[in-house]
């Protein structure tokens, strides 16, 4: 079954046409990279699917149901979550008030133990307020508030910018088992292509609001993709 299905997806701000006919598919369980020049519609996307802004035609389906027409809250309670760009912790809350609001959204919450045996790196932080802790400890937070909503599709719009090569390899390792061992769907926008190449079963290039290309790991790499489509080497 498909996690993700978009057909025929177009977005407009105002009389902005971004997104010009998105089709896409995501199997359940799989960790698909959406790469793209600055842009291409790529947070657009993201933002279309989590019902956050843009107006919207086509159709949505998540794990076989559509979407359309629900609400960002009903989206979530379905287990879609997503990681924007912006602010993505409650910085006066503690981290675990954090995880607490983010459970009050949904029925059936993962527990804050089962979070931590996840993200063992938040065990000793869960009292702290999430606004004192580092850049990537937040991307930590952020994660674990998606994954105690016990979240079935994640979607990450950049979470490695600006952090160390050493967290960026972490957060790769959480995605990856999340994946694997929790089931849990990832959508990941990314402008690190090792990232990319390390953690997705499929990469999906995007070009003025269209899909246009889309192959394995293995194959954008034999192929150039990279070059081709984004201008770069790796």
């Amino acid at each position: 079954m498909d996690a993700l299905r978009i057909s025929g997806l177009h977005a407009y701000y105002g009389k902005a046409h971004i997104l010009q006919g998105v089709e896409l598919a995501i199997p359940k369980g799989q960790v698909a990279g959406l790469f793209g020049r600055n842009g291409a519609g790529k947070t657009t996307l993201l933002r279309s699917i989590m019902h956050l802004g843009p107006q919207v035609e086509g159709e949505i389906s998540l794990f076989g149901q559509s979407i359309q027409g629900l609400a960002c809250d009903a989206r979530a309670r379905l287990g879609i979550a997503f990681m924007s760009q912006e602010m993505r912790v409650f910085p006066e809350l503690s981290v675990a008030e954090n995880c607490r609001v983010a459970a009050n959204v949904v029925a059936a919450p993962r527990s804050l133990d089962e979070i931590v045996e996840v993200i063992p790196e938040l065990k000793e932080h869960l009292q702290r307020p999430a606004g004192r802790l580092s850049g990537g400890q937040q991307q930590l937070v952020a994660m674990a508030r998606c994954l105690v909503m016990n979240t079935r599709m994640l979607m990450m719009d950049e979470p490695t910018e600006g952090l160390m090569p050493r967290l960026v390899d972490r957060i790769g390792e959480l995605i990856c088992g999340i994946a694997k061992e929790k089931g849990v769907t990832v959508l990941l926008v990314e402008q690190n292509l090792g990232l990319g190449l390390a953690s997705c079963q499929a990469i999906h290039f995007m070009e003025k609001g269209r899909i246009i290309a889309s192959a394995s790991p293995a194959d954008v790499e034999r192929e150039g993709l990279f070059e081709k489509h984004l201008g770069v080497q790796i």
